[in-house]
């Protein structure tokens, strides 16, 4: 196992545009019914959340405010899966 080292989120502009790219481009079907969650999250839930990402959520505060508390990462191994790398506060 290797020791912790220090990490900061450090999510690239470039990222962001793409991603609210892909939102402007998204388009959802009609809702299928009252199927509640038998066929997934209701539309009108992942509609919300788009337009919340879209419109509404500034990356770079909470970014920030995420950052605010020290982060770490490090290597552990987990039987059957190998060695994985783990972010933590």
């Amino acid at each position: 196992m290797t020791s912790e080292q220090p990490f900061k989120i450090a999510v690239s502009d470039d990222a962001l545009t793409l991603l609210k790219r892909k939102l402007d481009d998204t388009r959802l079907p009609d809702e299928v019914g009252a199927t509640g969650w038998a066929h997934g999250a209701p539309l009108a839930d992942i509609r919300r959340l788009v337009s919340r990402w879209r419109d509404g959520y500034d990356w770079r505060t909470h970014e920030r405010e995420l950052n605010a508390l020290p982060r770490f990462t490090r290597a552990v191994t987990v039987e059957g899966l190998g060695e994985m790398n783990v972010h933590y506060c």
